[in-house]
Protein backbone atom coordinates (compact mmCIF):
# COMPACT_ATOMS: atom_id res chain seq x y z
CA UNK A 1 0.00 0.00 0.00
CA UNK A 2 0.75 3.69 -0.12
CA UNK A 3 0.27 6.40 2.71
CA UNK A 4 0.71 10.23 2.76
CA UNK A 5 2.04 11.36 5.82
CA UNK A 6 1.12 15.17 6.94
CA UNK A 7 3.38 17.21 8.42
CA UNK A 8 3.61 21.31 9.58
CA UNK A 9 5.00 23.44 6.71
CA UNK A 10 8.57 23.28 6.29
CA UNK A 11 9.12 20.39 8.26
CA UNK A 12 8.34 18.04 5.23
CA UNK A 13 12.62 17.16 5.24
CA UNK A 14 12.76 16.13 8.31
CA UNK A 15 9.88 13.89 8.47
CA UNK A 16 11.37 12.40 5.30
CA UNK A 17 14.94 11.70 7.38
CA UNK A 18 13.01 10.33 10.21
CA UNK A 19 10.90 7.86 8.06
CA UNK A 20 14.10 6.86 6.43
CA UNK A 21 15.63 6.28 9.74
CA UNK A 22 12.64 3.89 10.83
CA UNK A 23 13.45 1.99 7.89
CA UNK A 24 11.07 3.14 4.88
CA UNK A 25 13.21 3.50 1.65
CA UNK A 26 10.51 4.43 -1.24
CA UNK A 27 9.68 8.36 -0.02
CA UNK A 28 8.63 11.69 -2.45
CA UNK A 29 8.39 14.74 -0.48
CA UNK A 30 5.33 16.43 -0.71
CA UNK A 31 3.24 19.54 0.05
CA UNK A 32 2.76 19.61 3.73
CA UNK A 33 3.98 15.56 3.72
CA UNK A 34 5.66 12.57 2.65
CA UNK A 35 4.49 9.96 -0.12
CA UNK A 36 5.64 6.62 0.95
CA UNK A 37 5.39 3.98 -1.17
CA UNK A 38 4.93 0.09 -1.65
CA UNK A 39 4.97 -0.43 2.63
CA UNK A 40 2.80 -3.50 4.30
CA UNK A 41 -0.17 -2.76 6.78
CA UNK A 42 2.81 -2.94 9.78
CA UNK A 43 4.00 0.41 8.20
CA UNK A 44 0.89 2.49 9.44
CA UNK A 45 1.68 1.18 12.89
CA UNK A 46 5.09 1.96 13.37
CA UNK A 47 4.61 5.15 11.95
CA UNK A 48 2.04 6.23 13.78
CA UNK A 49 3.37 5.09 16.87
CA UNK A 50 7.05 6.00 16.31
CA UNK A 51 7.08 9.14 14.25
CA UNK A 52 7.43 12.58 16.83
CA UNK A 53 7.08 14.84 13.49
CA UNK A 54 3.94 13.26 11.98
CA UNK A 55 1.06 14.68 11.96
CA UNK A 56 -1.88 12.42 10.31
CA UNK A 57 -0.65 8.80 8.80
CA UNK A 58 -3.66 8.50 5.62
CA UNK A 59 -4.01 5.73 3.54
CA UNK A 60 -5.67 6.21 0.09
CA UNK A 61 -8.63 4.18 -0.78
CA UNK A 62 -9.29 5.68 -4.35
CA UNK A 63 -7.82 8.00 -6.31
CA UNK A 64 -10.21 9.45 -9.29
CA UNK A 65 -10.61 12.19 -11.77
CA UNK A 66 -12.70 14.98 -10.42
CA UNK A 67 -14.87 16.99 -12.93
CA UNK A 68 -17.58 18.35 -10.72
CA UNK A 69 -20.36 17.41 -8.33
CA UNK A 70 -21.27 14.29 -10.15
CA UNK A 71 -17.80 12.67 -10.30
CA UNK A 72 -16.88 13.64 -7.35
CA UNK A 73 -19.77 11.68 -6.03
CA UNK A 74 -19.35 8.43 -7.96
CA UNK A 75 -16.06 8.55 -7.23
CA UNK A 76 -16.17 7.98 -3.28
CA UNK A 77 -19.15 5.59 -4.22
CA UNK A 78 -16.74 3.29 -5.67
CA UNK A 79 -15.48 2.81 -3.08
CA UNK A 80 -16.79 -0.53 -0.78
CA UNK A 81 -17.59 1.38 2.79
CA UNK A 82 -18.62 -1.59 4.56
CA UNK A 83 -14.78 -2.66 4.62
CA UNK A 84 -13.75 0.74 6.81
CA UNK A 85 -17.34 1.73 8.52
CA UNK A 86 -18.96 -0.70 11.06
CA UNK A 87 -22.28 -0.56 12.18
CA UNK A 88 -22.55 1.81 14.83
CA UNK A 89 -19.55 3.66 14.30
CA UNK A 90 -19.57 7.80 13.46
CA UNK A 91 -17.44 9.16 10.95
CA UNK A 92 -16.63 13.13 9.93
CA UNK A 93 -15.05 14.16 6.52
CA UNK A 94 -11.87 16.76 6.36
CA UNK A 95 -11.93 18.32 3.20
CA UNK A 96 -9.19 20.26 1.60
CA UNK A 97 -10.45 21.58 -2.26
CA UNK A 98 -9.30 23.34 -5.00
CA UNK A 99 -11.59 23.20 -8.12
CA UNK A 100 -13.43 25.61 -9.56
CA UNK A 101 -16.64 23.49 -10.37
CA UNK A 102 -16.96 22.95 -6.23
CA UNK A 103 -18.21 25.61 -4.22
CA UNK A 104 -16.22 24.75 -1.10
CA UNK A 105 -14.59 22.31 1.06
CA UNK A 106 -17.50 21.47 3.53
CA UNK A 107 -20.10 21.68 0.30
CA UNK A 108 -17.39 18.85 -1.44
CA UNK A 109 -17.40 16.96 1.91
CA UNK A 110 -21.22 16.94 1.84
CA UNK A 111 -21.11 15.18 -1.38
CA UNK A 112 -18.68 12.11 0.25
CA UNK A 113 -20.73 12.31 3.14
CA UNK A 114 -24.17 11.26 0.92
CA UNK A 115 -22.03 8.75 -1.18
CA UNK A 116 -21.15 6.72 1.66
CA UNK A 117 -24.90 6.85 3.46
CA UNK A 118 -26.92 6.11 0.30
CA UNK A 119 -24.27 2.94 -0.83
CA UNK A 120 -24.92 1.70 3.24
CA UNK A 121 -28.67 2.11 3.05
CA UNK A 122 -28.92 0.73 -0.28
CA UNK A 123 -26.45 -2.51 0.85
CA UNK A 124 -27.43 -3.04 4.26
CA UNK A 125 -29.75 -0.59 5.15
CA UNK A 126 -28.43 1.59 7.84
CA UNK A 127 -26.50 4.92 7.51
CA UNK A 128 -23.23 6.12 10.02
CA UNK A 129 -23.88 9.49 11.88
CA UNK A 130 -21.73 12.19 11.47
CA UNK A 131 -19.60 13.50 14.84
CA UNK A 132 -17.46 16.29 13.42
CA UNK A 133 -15.79 16.25 16.79
CA UNK A 134 -14.81 12.68 17.85
CA UNK A 135 -15.45 10.48 14.92
CA UNK A 136 -14.65 6.79 14.86
CA UNK A 137 -13.78 6.91 11.50
CA UNK A 138 -12.25 9.85 10.02
CA UNK A 139 -11.68 10.72 6.32
CA UNK A 140 -10.12 13.00 4.50
CA UNK A 141 -10.77 14.10 1.07
CA UNK A 142 -8.40 16.49 -1.21
CA UNK A 143 -9.02 17.46 -4.50
CA UNK A 144 -6.82 19.82 -6.73
CA UNK A 145 -7.56 20.87 -10.25
CA UNK A 146 -9.41 17.59 -11.43
CA UNK A 147 -7.44 14.86 -9.53
CA UNK A 148 -9.01 13.38 -6.12
CA UNK A 149 -8.28 11.25 -3.19
CA UNK A 150 -10.35 10.30 -0.50
CA UNK A 151 -7.96 8.71 2.23
CA UNK A 152 -8.74 7.11 5.74
CA UNK A 153 -6.92 8.87 8.57
CA UNK A 154 -5.36 5.96 10.03
CA UNK A 155 -4.29 8.48 13.46
CA UNK A 156 -7.51 9.88 14.34
CA UNK A 157 -6.62 12.74 16.71
CA UNK A 158 -3.67 14.09 15.35
CA UNK A 159 -0.37 12.88 16.11
CA UNK A 160 1.10 15.86 17.80
CA UNK A 161 -1.58 15.66 20.55
CA UNK A 162 0.31 13.10 22.67
CA UNK A 163 -1.60 12.62 25.45
CA UNK A 164 0.15 14.35 28.23
CA UNK A 165 -0.92 17.88 27.57
CA UNK A 166 -3.14 18.39 30.36
CA UNK A 167 -2.66 22.09 31.34
CA UNK A 168 -1.54 25.11 28.95
CA UNK A 169 -0.50 28.72 28.59
CA UNK A 170 -0.92 31.45 26.10
CA UNK A 171 0.47 30.72 22.84
CA UNK A 172 1.41 26.91 23.51
CA UNK A 173 3.90 25.06 21.27
CA UNK A 174 2.95 22.25 19.29
CA UNK A 175 4.69 18.89 20.57
CA UNK A 176 5.39 18.05 16.66
CA UNK A 177 7.06 21.43 16.22
CA UNK A 178 9.03 21.50 19.93
CA UNK A 179 9.89 17.71 18.03
CA UNK A 180 11.37 19.06 15.22
CA UNK A 181 13.00 21.59 17.04
CA UNK A 182 15.06 19.28 18.84
CA UNK A 183 15.85 17.63 15.56
CA UNK A 184 17.19 20.57 14.04
CA UNK A 185 19.13 21.20 17.23
CA UNK A 186 20.38 17.68 16.53
CA UNK A 187 19.46 16.78 20.20
CA UNK A 188 21.62 13.13 20.84
CA UNK A 189 19.54 12.25 24.19
CA UNK A 190 22.79 12.79 26.10
CA UNK A 191 23.17 16.11 27.14
CA UNK A 192 22.22 18.03 30.09
CA UNK A 193 19.23 20.30 29.08
CA UNK A 194 18.16 23.58 30.22
CA UNK A 195 14.77 25.82 29.32
CA UNK A 196 14.99 29.06 31.39
CA UNK A 197 11.77 30.03 29.98
CA UNK A 198 9.83 26.76 29.85
CA UNK A 199 6.04 27.82 29.64
CA UNK A 200 4.26 24.69 29.73
CA UNK A 201 7.25 22.11 29.07
CA UNK A 202 6.46 20.89 25.44
CA UNK A 203 10.34 21.45 24.86
CA UNK A 204 11.40 19.80 27.83
CA UNK A 205 8.78 16.83 27.59
CA UNK A 206 9.88 16.31 24.00
CA UNK A 207 13.35 16.02 24.38
CA UNK A 208 13.32 13.64 27.73
CA UNK A 209 10.47 11.69 25.51
CA UNK A 210 13.75 11.31 22.74
CA UNK A 211 15.97 10.95 25.36
CA UNK A 212 14.67 8.10 26.48
CA UNK A 213 13.38 6.28 23.45
CA UNK A 214 9.61 6.73 24.82
CA UNK A 215 7.47 6.54 21.66
CA UNK A 216 5.59 9.22 20.80
CA UNK A 217 2.13 7.38 20.33
CA UNK A 218 2.57 5.42 24.32
CA UNK A 219 0.18 7.23 25.78
CA UNK A 220 -2.45 6.52 23.35
CA UNK A 221 -4.50 3.72 24.02
CA UNK A 222 -6.80 3.50 20.89
CA UNK A 223 -6.04 3.93 17.05
CA UNK A 224 -8.45 4.26 14.14
CA UNK A 225 -6.13 2.08 12.59
CA UNK A 226 -7.35 -0.81 14.58
CA UNK A 227 -10.88 -0.67 12.45
CA UNK A 228 -8.86 -1.63 8.98
CA UNK A 229 -9.69 -4.41 7.35
CA UNK A 230 -5.85 -5.44 6.94
CA UNK A 231 -5.65 -4.62 10.69
CA UNK A 232 -3.44 -7.51 12.42
CA UNK A 233 -3.48 -7.16 16.49
CA UNK A 234 -0.54 -10.15 15.94
CA UNK A 235 1.29 -6.96 13.99
CA UNK A 236 0.18 -4.24 15.76
CA UNK A 237 1.37 -5.95 19.21
CA UNK A 238 4.41 -6.73 17.68
CA UNK A 239 5.34 -2.76 16.98
CA UNK A 240 4.13 -1.70 20.30
CA UNK A 241 6.11 -4.16 22.22
CA UNK A 242 9.36 -3.80 20.11
CA UNK A 243 9.65 0.28 20.74
CA UNK A 244 7.94 -0.17 24.37
CA UNK A 245 11.33 -2.63 25.36
CA UNK A 246 13.70 -0.15 24.08
CA UNK A 247 13.03 2.54 26.83
CA UNK A 248 15.23 3.36 28.92
CA UNK A 249 14.79 5.26 32.58
CA UNK A 250 16.56 8.71 32.73
CA UNK A 251 18.74 9.68 35.68
CA UNK A 252 18.22 12.60 37.83
CA UNK A 253 19.80 15.66 36.85
CA UNK A 254 19.25 15.98 32.77
CA UNK A 255 16.63 18.03 33.07
CA UNK A 256 15.72 21.67 34.01
CA UNK A 257 13.46 24.63 33.28
CA UNK A 258 12.25 27.64 34.98
CA UNK A 259 9.44 30.29 34.22
CA UNK A 260 9.03 33.30 35.71
CA UNK A 261 4.82 32.26 35.66
CA UNK A 262 3.56 30.50 38.95
CA UNK A 263 0.96 29.23 36.15
CA UNK A 264 3.33 28.34 33.82
CA UNK A 265 5.29 26.27 36.52
CA UNK A 266 2.21 24.44 37.39
CA UNK A 267 1.23 23.57 34.01
CA UNK A 268 4.04 22.39 33.69
CA UNK A 269 4.27 20.35 36.35
CA UNK A 270 0.67 18.54 35.58
CA UNK A 271 2.00 17.86 32.20
CA UNK A 272 5.35 16.51 33.56
CA UNK A 273 3.33 13.91 36.00
CA UNK A 274 0.51 13.37 33.06
CA UNK A 275 3.71 12.18 30.63
CA UNK A 276 5.68 10.27 33.87
CA UNK A 277 8.41 12.96 33.86
CA UNK A 278 7.50 14.31 37.23
CA UNK A 279 10.44 13.00 39.20
CA UNK A 280 12.96 13.26 36.31
CA UNK A 281 12.97 16.86 35.28
CA UNK A 282 12.85 19.65 37.59
CA UNK A 283 11.14 23.03 37.11
CA UNK A 284 11.13 25.98 39.31
CA UNK A 285 9.73 29.20 39.12
CA UNK A 286 12.13 32.21 38.87
CA UNK A 287 13.33 34.81 35.95
CA UNK A 288 15.32 34.24 33.67
CA UNK A 289 18.66 36.86 35.83
CA UNK A 290 18.08 35.07 39.08
CA UNK A 291 17.68 31.30 37.95
CA UNK A 292 20.74 29.39 38.85
CA UNK A 293 20.56 25.37 37.22
CA UNK A 294 21.35 22.90 40.00
CA UNK A 295 23.70 21.53 37.23
CA UNK A 296 25.53 23.80 34.70
CA UNK A 297 23.78 22.59 31.05
CA UNK A 298 25.71 22.13 28.01
CA UNK A 299 22.06 22.08 25.81
CA UNK A 300 20.45 25.15 26.15
CA UNK A 301 16.70 25.56 24.09
CA UNK A 302 14.10 28.06 24.68
CA UNK A 303 10.77 29.54 22.69
CA UNK A 304 10.59 33.16 24.83
CA UNK A 305 7.70 35.64 23.86
CA UNK A 306 8.37 37.51 21.14
CA UNK A 307 5.22 39.99 21.45
CA UNK A 308 3.51 41.20 18.29
CA UNK A 309 2.18 44.29 19.87
CA UNK A 310 4.96 47.54 20.05
CA UNK A 311 4.31 48.10 23.33
CA UNK A 312 5.89 44.02 24.41
CA UNK A 313 9.22 45.34 22.54
CA UNK A 314 10.67 47.28 25.30
CA UNK A 315 9.83 44.69 28.04
CA UNK A 316 11.06 41.75 25.75
CA UNK A 317 14.26 43.48 24.68
CA UNK A 318 15.21 43.12 28.60
CA UNK A 319 14.54 39.52 28.18
CA UNK A 320 16.16 38.80 25.88
CA UNK A 321 19.33 40.18 27.18
CA UNK A 322 19.24 38.41 29.92
CA UNK A 323 19.13 34.74 27.58
CA UNK A 324 21.93 35.87 26.15
CA UNK A 325 23.67 36.44 29.31
CA UNK A 326 22.81 33.03 31.29
CA UNK A 327 24.26 31.05 28.09
CA UNK A 328 27.55 33.16 28.04
CA UNK A 329 27.30 32.12 32.16
CA UNK A 330 25.49 29.78 33.12
CA UNK A 331 26.13 26.78 31.11
CA UNK A 332 28.87 24.49 30.93
CA UNK A 333 31.45 25.09 28.10
CA UNK A 334 31.76 23.73 25.68
CA UNK A 335 27.99 24.04 25.25
CA UNK A 336 25.54 24.95 22.61
CA UNK A 337 22.24 27.05 23.29
CA UNK A 338 19.29 27.42 20.95
CA UNK A 339 16.39 30.69 20.79
CA UNK A 340 13.05 30.12 18.37
CA UNK A 341 11.80 33.28 17.76
CA UNK A 342 9.74 34.94 15.63
CA UNK A 343 11.36 38.73 15.50
CA UNK A 344 14.24 39.37 13.87
CA UNK A 345 14.35 42.27 16.23
CA UNK A 346 14.51 41.03 19.30
CA UNK A 347 16.78 37.95 18.15
CA UNK A 348 19.48 40.74 17.66
CA UNK A 349 19.11 41.83 21.56
CA UNK A 350 20.79 38.26 22.54
CA UNK A 351 24.23 39.81 22.01
CA UNK A 352 25.65 36.29 20.60
CA UNK A 353 26.75 36.05 17.27
CA UNK A 354 24.42 32.85 15.61
CA UNK A 355 26.19 30.06 14.32
CA UNK A 356 23.37 28.71 12.23
CA UNK A 357 20.06 29.74 11.74
CA UNK A 358 17.20 27.53 11.18
CA UNK A 359 13.89 29.02 9.05
CA UNK A 360 10.54 27.14 10.46
CA UNK A 361 6.78 27.80 10.12
CA UNK A 362 5.42 28.96 13.00
CA UNK A 363 1.77 29.45 12.88
CA UNK A 364 1.86 31.45 9.80
CA UNK A 365 4.62 32.84 11.03
CA UNK A 366 8.03 32.64 9.66
CA UNK A 367 10.34 32.07 12.65
CA UNK A 368 13.98 31.41 13.32
CA UNK A 369 15.79 28.59 15.20
CA UNK A 370 19.05 30.31 16.08
CA UNK A 371 22.05 28.70 17.08
CA UNK A 372 24.62 29.49 19.40
CA UNK A 373 28.08 27.93 20.06
CA UNK A 374 28.91 28.62 23.58
CA UNK A 375 32.84 28.36 24.67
Amino acid sequence: MDLFVTCGKMIEPLLADELAQLGFKQIIIGFRGVHVKGVPPEAIYRINYLSRLAERVLLPLKRFLCYDERSLYEGANKIDWLAYIPKGKSIAIDANVSHPRLRNSLFAAQLVKDAICDQLRKRVGWRPDVNVKSPDVQLNLYVSEKAGVISFDTSGKPLHKRGYRQETVEAPMQETLAAALLTLARFQGNEIVCDPCCGSGTLLIEAALMASKTPAGFLRSSWPFMLLPEYSQEQWLKVKVEADSARMILPKGQFFGADISKQAVHACKVNLRAAGLHQTVEVMQHEVSAYEPPIPPNFVITNPPYGKRMEDFGHLVSLYRTLGDFMKRKTAKPARGFIFTGSPDLAKEVGLAASRRHVIDNGGIEARLLEFDLY
